[in-house]
């Protein structure tokens, strides 16, 4: 394990695309030559594909039949509308279940169906469907539950139901870990020989297809479903899945919808976020609206948050929404003191190890931790670290853990080796989270430690910052960025583009600005543009102390401020200049 003052990124620059399928592509479209040769990079390679990604429709979608178990699920739910019978609707505590749960809630109460919600409460019973919340769900009659984002996993919990009286109907799109559930249907596109082609969906994603196909099913307006899309967007953003396919298409048109939405809760909480007026992207739901959701689950009952995104009444609305800032304001100072501590806990480690024994992974516990805010700091240590991080909360005996990865290392099937000395686990490639008796952490993390030296190489450990292509500062015009707006929503597999510009000046002395930014003007040749680089602070020493030409790695981006739109770089990194990407490091 290596500490963050060591960890250097490496520049990975993208091959050049074949100029002559560019030119083509570009004489065909009528698009600059510098954005045909960023689609092509992308794996988008002919005119046809290219009007498709820049310009998607809602037609674009697949059927949602197409996903196994679709027919046999709206089939059960159809049966339960005729026969007015009680249904729930499971969910799970993050954004992505909390918009999956509020979406299937408002369109099965459009269709007329006898519907509540329930959201486990992670303090108390932990992620996916518990013997407690089936019990509620029975306690009111319920003879039909429909988990979403959850329940792949759940076999017991199923046969726990169906000795209540109560079917189960799972949506959900984490990965099966081996037998799966006797559920009386069970859509997820990840479960074997599924033929659905419409890429790896969120939560929200699989219950808005399921919605899909039970409207189409019905005979109702699909349409209707539309101004749900906000909810989609959320959900799917905050997930951090990919926004290609179906993704990008329904994340994209979400995203237009937020900004027109007539439910009062999102309005509430874009005022409270200080979002109103502003051209909304997927950032903003990311890093804005999101974890205004999220606080509320991480802290207890997420409940509030369902409530917030259902009502038609405004002053609930805006109450719930201040409250919703509360606890979020209360949720950064909790995650603030964890990250302090697990800081605390690798300093001693990286202390007490011996020369050249580094680890290939963090495992982290304390009986102090709050379980809501670990995975939060798990995904600030691997952003440090670049390792496998698990950090694990302890109460009572017990230990919950949130796990985050690094490419190039599956975190699931890390876990199934492990899985002996586990309560229970799950999740996806990246994000998984576990239970594990207290008694058996010392051993666990040998273990998971050991399996991802095995797995991680000195390759996979070198952090790499990949660059799209190579540009001249006078490429950067306001039609280019125009352009590159229409790439939008940026996400995974769909990141924004990074460029570099070699051999720059800096025509204005840099400076510190704000707790640990650098601003600066770059110049090439005759053009030249404002620098602003995020947590970038120390290199502006270094910048002021030699005049030699640099290196910069960045996005090119708009910066709106007081109505104005001008073209702005955001530093990624930044190297004197030589002949190769890999040296040049500015102390």
């Amino acid at each position: 394990m290596k500490t963050a003052t060591t960890v250097q990124d490496r520049w990975v620059l993208t091959p050049i695309p074949d100029n002559d399928l560019v030119e083509s592509i570009a004489a065909e479209t009528g698009l600059p030559k510098t954005i045909t040769a960023l689609l092509v990079s992308r794996g988008v390679k002919t005119a046809e594909a290219v009007k498709d990604f820049l310009y998607p429709t809602l037609d674009q979608l697949e059927d949602p039949f197409t996903l196994k178990g679709m027919t046999a699920g709206v089939e059960r739910v159809s049966e339960a509308l005729r026969a007015n019978e009680q249904i729930t609707v499971y969910g799970d505590y993050d954004v992505d279940g909390i918009t999956a749960t509020s979406l299937l809630y408002l369109a099965l109460n459009r269709l007329g169906a006898q519907v509540s919600y329930y959201l486990p409460n992670r303090l108390v019973e932990g992620y996916g469907l518990s013997h407690s919340g089936i019990d509620k769900a029975a306690e009111k009659g319920c003879t039909l539950i429909i988990t979403v984002d959850t329940g792949i996993t759940a076999l017991e919990e199923v046969e726990y139901a169906r000795s209540k009286g109560i079917d189960v109907l799972i949506t959900d799109h984490h990965e099966a870990a081996g037998e799966l559930p006797k559920a009386v249907s069970i859509v997820n596109p990840k479960q074997p020989d599924c033929p659905y082609v419409g890429g790896e969906l969120s939560g929200v994603g699989v219950a808005f297809k399921f919605a899909q196909g039970l409207y189409q099913s019905l005979g109702q307006d699909g349409s209707e479903l539309y101004e749900h899309l906000d909810l989609v967007a959320m959900g799917t953003s905050a997930d951090i899945v990919p926004l290609i396919k179906e993704n990008r298409i329904l994340t994209k048109f979400g995203i237009r919808e937020i900004a027109r939405t007539n439910k009062p809760g999102l309005k509430s909480l874009e005022f409270v976020s200080g979002l109103i007026g502003k051209e909304l992207n997927a950032n903003h739901i990311v890093f804005v609206l999101a974890p205004r959701i999220n606080a509320v689950g991480r802290l207890g009952d997420a409940s509030m948050a369902i409530r917030l995104l259902t009502t038609r009444d405004d002053r609930i609305a805006s109450e719930i929404a201040h409250k919703l800032e509360e606890e979020n304001r209360r949720r950064k100072e909790i995650d603030g003191e964890t990250l302090n501590q697990a800081l605390e806990q690798i300093d001693g480690m990286l202390a007490a190890q011996a020369e050249g024994d580094e680890d290939s992974a963090i495992v982290l516990s304390s009986e102090g931790w709050h379980q809501g805010v670990i995975g939060i700091v798990a995904s600030r240590l691997v952003e440090r670290h670049h390792v496998p991080t698990i950090m694990i909360a302890v109460d009572k005996g017990v230990g919950r853990g949130s796990a985050r990865s690094i490419p190039g290392f599956h975190l699931c099937e890390a876990l199934k080796e492990c899985e002996d000395l586990l309560m229970r686990y799950g999740g996806h490639k990246y994000a998984a989270g576990l239970s594990i008796a207290q008694e058996n952490i010392p051993e666990f993390t040998e273990r998971f430690k050991a399996v991802s030296k095995r797995k991680l190489n000195s390759e996979d450990l070198a952090p790499k910052l990949f660059i799209d292509k190579e540009l001249e500062l006078s490429d950067i015009t306001e039609e280019f960025l125009t352009s590159l707006e229409e790439f939008e929503p940026f996400g995974p597999k769909n990141l924004r583009p990074i460029f570099i510009s070699r051999n720059c000046d800096t025509s204005r002395q840099p400076t510190l600005v704000g707790r640990n930014h650098i601003r600066m003007r770059v110049r090439q040749g005759g053009a030249s543009h404002d620098v602003i680089g995020f947590g970038q602070g120390r290199f502006v020493e270094p910048l002021r102390m030699s005049s030699a030409p640099i290196d910069i790695v960045y996005v090119a981006e708009f910066n709106v401020w007081n109505g104005v739109k001008r073209i702005q770089l955001q530093l990624k990194d930044v190297r004197y200049s030589t002949d190769s990407l890999d040296s040049g490091y500015i102390a």
